[in-house]
């Protein structure tokens, strides 16, 4: 059978690329339809960290293959009506910030993702969740790209900013930054700094706040929704899923 997956992404770099690998397995070896719904911020980290082409391999533009953005313009969410025709198998939210994990487990559907999951959840279709905050404690993380303001020597003019073919660079108070709104991640800004001032990938220890780890817990209780430590343990899992029988 052909899996439907819907896949929602948030706006997290943690489990990113480990949620990437774990899609385009199951559109590789289970030949699935991936259509994928991005927030607002979801969007920004795909781009920022260099994965918009992946994500359009992923979500090619045919049927049920598109990628969904969140916008103003559509404020109902239009989209989230697909789950109630039967169109997917499964919603995947992967990687889910703590700030969604907040709002799904306290009833709140005011943004794209969290939408998904409210009406994935009254059509009965499962939703398969990788919370970035489940436990308390440390966490390791992967950081976007960014100018070391040790490492930078100031020159002027800065060869970084010449390089972004997005404007992504811009000089402030003196000294270069990189947008985030408008990185793509091309990474030709890590070769343009003689002095290797631009970071990429960067490892970083994070501490889980408390109030995230239970809310994680809370997920736990809800129905039809399943929390994974780890993208990988997906890949089983949506092997085994029944066919819709509204396709």
């Amino acid at each position: 059978m052909v899996y439907h997956i819907a896949w929602a992404i948030t706006g997290a770099g943690h489990f990113l690329e480990e949620t990437f690998d774990a899609i385009t397995e199951l559109v590789k070896t289970q030949k699935a339809t991936v259509t994928t719904f991005l927030s607002c911020a979801g969007k920004q980290v795909v781009q920022t960290y260099g994965l918009w082409d992946k994500l359009n391999e992923v979500s090619c533009g045919g049927n049920l293959q598109e990628i969904v953005t969140e916008s103003a313009k559509d404020p109902a969410f239009s989209s989230a009506g697909r789950f109630i025709l039967d169109m997917y198998e499964v919603l995947i939210v992967s990687p889910a910030t703590a700030n969604t994990v907040a709002k799904i487990v306290y009833g709140i559907a005011d943004s794209l993702v969290t939408n998904l999951v409210a009406q994935a959840q009254k059509a009965n279709i499962p939703v398969y969740m990788v919370p970035t905050d489940q436990q308390e404690g440390c966490v390791e993380t992967t950081l976007p790209y960014r100018i070391d303001k040790q490492t930078c020597k100031l020159c002027n003019p800065c060869t970084v900013v010449d390089a972004c073919s997005h404007s992504a660079v811009k000089i402030s108070n003196g000294a270069p930054k990189i947008s985030s709104v408008l990185c793509q991640g091309c990474g030709a800004c890590i070769q343009a700094c003689p002095y290797g001032a631009v970071k990429f990938a960067e490892k970083k220890k994070l501490w889980i706040r408390p109030i995230d780890a239970q809310n994680v817990q809370k997920l736990l209780l809800m129905n039809n929704l399943i929390v994974f430590e780890n993208p990988k343990q997906i890949i089983p899992t949506i092997k085994k899923l029944q066919p819709r029988c509204n396709k």
